[in-house]
């Protein structure tokens, strides 16, 4: 569960991305801007409130803000009429989560009574834009009136609390008119995950040919149209999938082949087609004969075909498809709350096919978890495989960069010897240079659920805060280090660039612990100088521990080899965290030691340039052959 500081974070972005657009600065002139920004985001806690719990669109919900001077308490109104209530909020925006004090309660009670008794002249302009509806409310018989306390605290005092209950009885003498709302952060930030829930769909296929198992499970078998399914797919595009591993990839490969054949050989389909299969928690049979009958699937999901449904999509939008083209289609009924046997029937039927470790993270609940948090913060998490995926976006995050962000960020380093001291004790300990190792040598190791590293990086307690901002770390310092290897003409440090990065992080993640473990999204202008002098600073200590032995094995062995790479994690600590060497007496006179070039201090290594310099007869810092290779990954490398 995030904490505190990240659900805060985590509100905070959605009111600045959605509402202050549509919210202007309005506040007295001689307020501070931290002062106008929070007067902002209370008016947009208000605003988004309404929108919640009236169903507005934000524009619409932005109109029903009140606030300001002689608002009675009353942040924002509206006349809810489909559900028959007259919605009165009061909001606070305050980081340090105080709830809303007795006085401001007092106040929203008083601005209440004094809508109900219709003495309209003491409140602003903005109420009286709104006072026809407020009326009309109050005049309609059966409307009642719901207190909203939008705000950051756990729960409203405990007088303000009696307050609340005590002006509800006192208006509820007769039938129930008033009713009040405690929405503090817990509330709000459950509005924004639940928004990006995924919905459940229940489909309507016709079956032909099909028949019926009713022991140990009932499931029913049967051939649907290729149409039928396409039209499947563009009614409810990836909430079909839900509990697929993987989301449609494209019209590529096999992807193709099967468009071609719907589109060239419609007949051979159905023979050529492994079909799909579907679970959902109740199968509810219509009309008809087994030659033909209409079926509802509840809560239904395509956890085998995915492909076969977005190539069927595909030729339906490249012109009709034949109703000679049909499939098999099986559909399992798995019952309520029965996520475990989905679970079990996804990885089998899809380990029929070829699929890679990391499509499982799908069968994840923390990764659904993340994507909906991200996605409150205007981030799209993809965890499964999709075509939209490979789409580079800065708002865009997959679980493959996410896993290896977390691994070179999440830890510290250690050395061998604290190590040894945490084995020998039994303790559990997580070594950054074990990950970095890993994501270097081997990276679908990171995402192995059946492996030791997966649960350590995908936590329960992991938060989407968390994910974006190590993200976006990640991104700053891969481009600091890829712009740092493309500069350097010496091909023994371009290969450090290249290879040593994800090392390079760990100690960077460790060096500046506060910025990267920061809740919130954004990375400051001076989160970003202290990142990058960081790195700067860390990778020539790091070069310079590794000299000596780049030359025996190379960059690539080094960085993707425990054996080596603890080592060197050993010599660095050690450079980092030594004290700082007293200062030389002053030289009697300027340079004038013996053997020293003019300009160099004796005792001090000048910053590295390249190390050795890629001259005739120079060894080269090879992985292997001595030719350096030119088909090397670029950019993010792992």
């Amino acid at each position: 569960m995030p904490s505190r500081e990240e659900q805060v974070a985590q509100v905070e972005a959605v009111l600045r991305q959605r509402f202050f657009p549509l919210v202007p600065q309005d506040g007295p002139d001689g307020w501070s801007s931290e002062q106008h920004d929070a007067n902002r985001l209370t008016r947009s806690l208000a605003a988004y409130s309404i929108a919640r719990l009236c169903g507005l669109d934000d524009a619409a919900a932005a109109e029903c803000i009140t606030d300001g001077g002689d608002d009675g308490g009353i942040d924002a109104a509206h006349y809810d009429r489909a559900n028959n209530q007259l919605v009165l909020v009061q909001s606070k925006f305050k980081r340090n989560g105080t709830a809303p004090s007795q006085q401001e309660t007092l106040a929203t009670v008083n601005g209440v009574k004094a809508l109900r008794e219709k003495r309209f002249t003491q409140f602003n302009a903005r109420f009286q834009g709104r006072i026809d509806e407020i009326e009309e409310a109050l005049d309609t018989a059966g409307v009642g009136i719901t207190i909203v306390m939008a705000h950051l605290g756990d729960a409203l005092g405990s007088h303000a609390t009696a307050d609340l209950n005590a002006y509800a009885a006192e208006a509820n003498t007769v039938a129930e008119v008033v009713r009040w709302k405690d929405c503090g952060l817990a509330v709000v930030h459950g509005w924004i995950t639940d928004q990006h829930a995924p919905g459940n769909v229940t489909i309507n296929v016709t079956l032909e040919l099909w028949k019926c198992v009713t022991t140990p499970r009932k499931a029913v078998y049967g051939q649907i149209t290729a149409a039928s399914l396409a039209a499947l797919a563009e009614r409810h595009g990836t909430k079909l999938f839900q509990r697929n591993i993987r989301h449609y990839l494209g019209t590529h490969g096999v992807n193709a082949a099967i468009v071609g054949t719907v589109q060239a050989t419609p007949g051979d389909l159905f023979y050529l087609n492994n079909g799909i299969t579907i679970v959902a928690e109740e199968i509810r049979p219509g009309g008809g004969t087994e030659t033909r009958c209409a079926f509802d699937f509840v809560n239904a999901s395509i956890v085998n075909g995915a492909q076969t449904a977005g190539a069927m999509l595909t030729a339906s939008q490249n012109g009709t498809i034949s109703a000679d083209a049909r499939l098999l289609v099986t559909v399992i009924e798995i019952g309520q709350n029965a996520d475990e046997l989905g679970v079990r029937i996804t990885r089998a039927r899809n380990h029929q096919n070829i699929v890679r470790g990391i499509d499982f993270a799908a069968l994840d609940p923390t990764q659904e978890r993340l994507r909906r948090e991200l996605a409150a913060a205007g981030y799209r998490y993809f965890y499964r495989p999709s075509e939209e995926a490979r789409i580079p976006n800065p708002q865009s995050i997959t679980v493959e960069e996410a896993a290896v962000a977390l691994a070179c960020l999440s830890y510290v380093p250690l050395t061998r010897a604290e190590v040894d001291i945490r084995r020998a004790r039994g303790q559990t300990y997580r070594n950054a240079i074990d990950l970095v190792v890993a994501a270097k040598k081997e990276v679908s190791r990171l995402w192995d659920q059946s492996g030791p590293l997966y649960p350590q990086l995908f936590s329960a307690d992991l938060t989407g805060v968390r994910v974006c901002r190590l993200v976006r770390v990640f991104r700053m310092l891969n481009a600091i280090l890829d712009g740092s290897e493309r500069v350097e003409a010496a091909y023994a440090r371009r290969m450090f660039f290249r290879h040593g990065r994800l090392f390079i992080m760990a100690f960077v993640g460790q060096r500046c612990a506060a910025v990267v473990n920061r809740a919130g999204h954004d990375l400051t202008d001076a989160d970003r100088a202290e990142l990058s002098r960081a790195t700067n600073e860390i990778a020539e200590a790091i070069y310079a521990e590794s000299m000596d032995r780049q030359w025996e094995k190379g960059y690539l062995a080094i960085f993707r080899n425990l054996g080596d790479a603890q080592p060197l994690a050993d010599r660095v600590i050690r450079r980092l965290t030594a004290p700082p060497a007293p200062a030389a007496p002053a030289a009697p006179t300027p340079a004038t030691a013996v053997g020293v070039p003019p300009g160099v201090t004796p005792g001090i290594v000048p910053p590295a340039t390249g190390a050795a310099p890629d001259a005739p007869g120079d060894a080269p810092a090879t992985d292997g052959p001595t030719t350096p290779r030119t088909d090397e990954p670029r950019g993010p490398v792992t």
